[in-house]
């Protein structure tokens, strides 16, 4: 490999002293070897074990560097934050904790010296494989796979999406919006970056040696909100309006079982309840406007696309049933086919339209 070739290697870091350790003195010999010029760069996120003063105490001997957050902010953000100071022009992401083997790196990195821009460490390619996992987590990870590629298209090309262990070039990434939610910033690459060609290197992802697993309910609740977060803004927008049908009901069971009001009275509280519910959830999370500025203008507007949602799918579903005999329930459905259509392209549009991304690799930390 020409020495030209200039690596950083981002490892995100939190209580993995003894990992982290035995990890960076494989990765000199592994590189060294090839004779590939490399940095390290730790982020650790100000771990109680004492991971920071180790890899301190390594960066007199090991072309290491560290960064040391002030608290638990995130596998995610740490990655971003490790990309964001490195030097290199090619950039490599792995876990601390010797599941990721590095003497796969060389071969990775190779590949990107043969025109690939993004290479991933694959466990469902053929010759990779995750050992010493239950049958469990090989479900979960399966499925996690399964709701990106459903969501994402730009993931449908990669065997393995949920991979932690990944090469690309600095220019995929540069200037690219990049969010720090969730633990698998892989996915924000595939859907968001800027590249040609992705690759797959088939890698054998190993227990653990030393720590525990991080892998929880938290984040698989994290993961799911991450791709939603990827997801085009209509399916997000559907998400909210599921929501929001589940207020209307409760409001109306609430008002009319519990208290004993007229139906005739529940139907308009419940759909101002989840009009006022799903609106403020578009705000903060659908569009991310945050509630900046023209609250009160924005909000007369999303109640003026809910009438149109309603008018349009009343219209479409009589029209359907009584001008052309279609089923009752084919009718309904295209009605809130079309009603949901038009209520996204006006809250898009109209209600929202001045909603961007804003958040960058190469810019300021979230």
């Amino acid at each position: 490999m020409p020495s030209e070739v200039d690596v950083s290697i981002v490892i995100p870091t939190y209580n993995e002293r003894e990992n982290v350790t035995r990890l960076i003195r494989i990765l000199h010999k592994v590189m060294t070897e090839r004779g590939i010029p490399y940095e390290v760069v730790v982020v650790d996120d100000s771990s109680p074990d004492g991971t920071a003063d180790a890899v301190r105490a390594l960066s007199q001997t090991y072309n290491v560097r560290l960064v040391v957050r002030p608290g638990k902010l995130g596998l995610a953000s740490a990655v971003l934050d490790g990309m964001r100071v490195a030097r290199g022009s090619i950039l490599a992401v792995m876990d601390a904790d010797l599941q990721h083997p590095p003497e796969a790196l060389p071969e990775m990195l190779k590949r990107i010296e043969e025109g690939c821009d993004v290479v991933v460490g694959s466990r469902y390619v053929e010759g990779g494989s995750s050992r010493g996992w239950s049958p469990t987590r090989r479900i979960v990870s399966r499925a996690a796979d399964l709701v990106a590629k459903i969501l994402l298209p730009r993931t449908r090309r990669v065997k393995d999406t949920m991979s932690g262990y990944f090469v690309l070039r600095r220019s995929v990434a540069e200037g690219v919006p990049l969010s720090p939610r969730g633990f698998k910033v892989l996915l924000e690459i595939l859907v968001r970056g800027r590249y040609s060609r992705v690759c797959e290197y088939p890698i054998e992802f190993r227990a653990r040696t030393w720590g525990e697993s991080k892998l929880g309910a938290g984040e698989v609740f994290s993961y799911v909100l991450h791709v939603l977060d990827l997801a085009h803004t209509a399916v997000r927008f559907a998400v909210v309006g599921s929501l929001g049908t589940l207020v209307n009901l409760a409001t109306v069971y609430a008002l009319g079982y519990l208290l004993g009001l007229e139906h005739w009275i529940t139907v308009p509280i419940a759909f101002e309840t989840s009009t006022l519910f799903n609106f403020f959830l578009h705000e903060l999370w659908t569009f991310k406007s945050a509630l900046r500025g023209g609250v009160l203008g924005r909000l007369a507007g999303f109640h003026g696309t809910v009438v149109a949602h309603f008018v349009s799918q009343l219209t479409v579903s009589n029209l359907l049933y009584y001008g052309y005999g279609v089923g009752r329930v084919l009718s309904q459905l295209t009605g809130i086919a079309v009603g949901f259509i038009l209520n996204y392209a006006l809250s898009r549009w109209l209600v929202w339209r001045g909603w961007v991304e804003n958040r960058s690799f190469g810019g300021p930390s979230s």
